[in-house]
């Protein structure tokens, strides 16, 4: 679709669509005839609160869209990432954003098995990865004093931390392990010097070395949340600088609020996207959630802040799509890959997208969610992406 052809008809209203959508039960504790956990259907996992007597309590939901179904398993903090045991289909581990704490949890039992801690003096930034072998667990940490980023190696089986590697930047936040052990981590820092930018850094987790470094076009923007398919498609989310950045002196002189999408293919230079216009000036505050559907080459962006949902093709490097949506935060794909699902709403809800024409399904929404967390992962297609038939089937 051209640039020129968006207009306002395309930001549409997802929530004025629906009078009403499925209400979600809410068992405390499973009991019921069929399998919750159904590896076939699509299980969603978000990190959120809900209350209890009039006592508000943070929680790893588990939602069932198919059955309609929900569980929340209690925890001590919201869980931002939730990663999945390549292993163990059934744990799954937790951390908070900008925090202290982490944890594995029993979705057989749905319970928290184990609670961690981040290195003393250091805040997890939310984001953690498994090792190609499954021997460790890499987290990414920041040093609370001097904002310098690390990444601890710690023992998968005990969550023990073995050695500290410098993410050689500050602030940093997201991961990503690629082949042949290669790790990007993004930071998100601009020192007062601006020795220190933000950018993603490329390290061989092997040799401990730096590879590579990326830095965006747009120096007013971070590089926080991003996405690497498999065939090297690169996508970034950015917050600006002055919402992000953590520099030396505790101020900020930038005075951009407007977040970004940067997009790289292959071997190209990586690319912020300008126009049009009437979209990219709506991206207030940060650009949040990524989901990429890899098989229409179409990236969707959650941005919180503008009421805003994107869609990009990453072959023309140029929006498909903007939806007005309230408060949208994490986003995925159903099992089947043909819609996207979407969290959001002030009083949590959730919705399918269709992948073909992207227009927003009414019938599928589900309320009373309580799943606020930025992340949302669907347990049954993450899988068969970490996991091979014979332990996932």
């Amino acid at each position: 679709m051209s640039t020129k052809k968006i207009n306002r008809r395309y930001f549409l209203n997802l929530l004025s669509s629906a009078v009403a959508g499925s209400t979600l039960g809410l068992p405390l504790t499973g009991c019921t005839h069929k399998e919750l956990l159904n590896p076939d259907e699509d299980i969603l996992l978000s990190g959120g609160n809900y209350s209890k007597f009039d006592t508000p309590h943070n929680a790893l939901i588990v939602i069932n869209p198919v059955q309609k179904e929900k569980r929340v398993i209690e925890c001590d903090f919201i869980p931002h990432e939730i990663i999945i045991h390549p292993e163990d289909k059934y744990t799954i581990y937790c951390f908070e954003k900008d925090g202290q704490q982490a944890c594995s949890v029993n979705l057989r039992n749905l319970s928290v098995v184990q609670k961690f801690q981040s290195e003393p003096g250091h805040l997890f930034s939310g984001h953690a990865v498994f090792s190609g072998d499954n021997k460790f667990i890499y987290t990414i940490e920041t040093e609370q004093q001097s904002q310098q980023g690390k990444i601890i190696v710690r023992d998968s089986v005990n969550f023990e931390a073995i050695k500290q590697l410098p993410t050689l930047g500050l602030s940093p936040h997201d991961c990503q392990l690629l082949e042949q052990d290669v790790m990007v981590v993004s930071n998100t820092g601009q020192s007062e010097s601006k020795f220190h930018q933000p950018s993603l850094v490329y390290i061989d987790m092997k040799t401990e070395k730096l590879l590579s470094r990326l830095k965006l076009d747009d120096e007013k923007l971070n590089a926080g949340h991003f996405s690497i398919t498999k065939d090297d498609t690169l996508v970034i989310a950015s917050a600006p600088i002055r919402e992000a950045a953590i520099i030396t002196d505790g101020n900020s002189s930038a005075d951009n609020t407007m977040g970004g999408v940067s997009i790289k293919t292959a071997d190209a230079p990586v690319v912020t996207m300008s126009e049009p216009e009437m979209v990219v000036q709506r991206m207030l505050g940060e650009a949040l959630g990524i989901s990429i559907d890899s098989k229409n080459g179409v990236a969707a962006i959650t941005h919180p802040d503008a009421n805003l949902l994107t869609f990009w093709s990453l072959k023309d490097m140029q929006v498909i799509k903007a939806i007005g949506i309230e408060n949208p935060r994490g986003i995925t794909q159903t099992l089947d890959q043909k819609n996207f699902v979407i969290s959001y709403g002030i009083k949590p809800a959730m919705a399918y997208i269709s992948s073909k024409d992207l227009m927003p399904l009414p019938e599928t929404i589900l309320q009373q969610t309580f799943a606020s967390g930025e992340h949302l992962l669907n347990w049954s297609l993450s899988l068969r992406e970490v996991m091979p038939t014979r332990i996932y089937g």
